[in-house]
């Protein structure tokens, strides 16, 4: 598990997306018939424009901030024309409803893909400006759940309730690559009942609306798993060329 995986209350969710694990039980809250897969785009995270010196051209007329910068410090993408953009990111998640009756084998994996990512300082995982990075990212997504695996007394029962917000994380592992025109390969397959093994169960009908998906750097140390400061590098987006 990594950093900041904690219960939330009133989390501001950014973007909602809902997938649902269909089983058997009456459901007593309202849901879909269906909501899955949910496939999300990556892009570069940017600072917020807090002190305009510009105008967007129209019809977008707002005020705007010269010279953009990155959310994080350590990583980066290609840029011509020092280098080839070529990175392409992805967080893909499904659900599958297993059958009524033990073993539980409802589940919901998840799976994190990402190109060319390069190092922008020398630090943890980066030998130098411009290297391929080579420690490790951290997906995290907020979560609302609503589900029927609830009681007054701690332990679950048949209740249907929705938990307070969490936040779930996972590792993504970073290889450099030998063509010099692309940064390093990030990629993570995993299981939501990995993180949390066992919270799909059979006939326990789960709703689960997603936050924004974001991608952290590793930190000083380039590990996921340490909590060293740690700065947004991708979060869910789309790219107009």
């Amino acid at each position: 598990m990594g950093r900041g995986v904690a219960p939330r209350v009133g989390m501001v969710f950014a973007a909602i997306a809902t997938l649902v694990l269909v089983s058997q039980a009456a459901a007593t809250h309202p849901r879909p018939k269906g909501a899955t897969p949910m496939r999300v785009s990556l892009v570069p995270a940017y600072q917020p424009c807090t002190a305009p010196d510009r105008t967007h051209g129209p019809p977008l007329a707002f005020p705007s901030c010269s010279s953009p910068q990155q959310v994080t410090t350590r990583l980066t993408v290609g840029n011509p024309p020092a280098a080839p953009a070529n990175m392409i990111g992805s967080f893909f998640m499904r659900v599958h409803a297993g059958a009524p009756g033990p073993p539980d084998d409802s589940g919901a994996p998840m799976t994190t893909s990402i190109t060319d990512v390069r190092c922008a300082a020398a630090g943890g995982g980066c030998a130098a400006p411009g290297a391929d990075y080579a420690g490790q990212l951290e997906v995290r997504i907020g979560m609302r759940l609503s589900d029927h695996y609830n009681a007054i007394a701690p332990g679950g029962g048949t209740d249907p309730a929705t938990m307070q917000d969490i936040e779930i994380s996972a590792p993504v592992g970073c290889v450099a690559t030998s063509d010099p025109a692309v940064g390093a390969t990030c990629n993570n397959f995993t299981y939501l009942e990995a993180l949390y093994p066992g919270v799909a169960k059979d006939t326990k009908r789960m709703l689960l609306e997603l936050g924004a998906v974001r991608i952290l750097d590793g930190g000083a140390d380039g590990n996921a798993t340490t909590d060293d400061g740690a700065q947004t590098f991708l979060t869910q987006g789309v790219f107009i060329p």
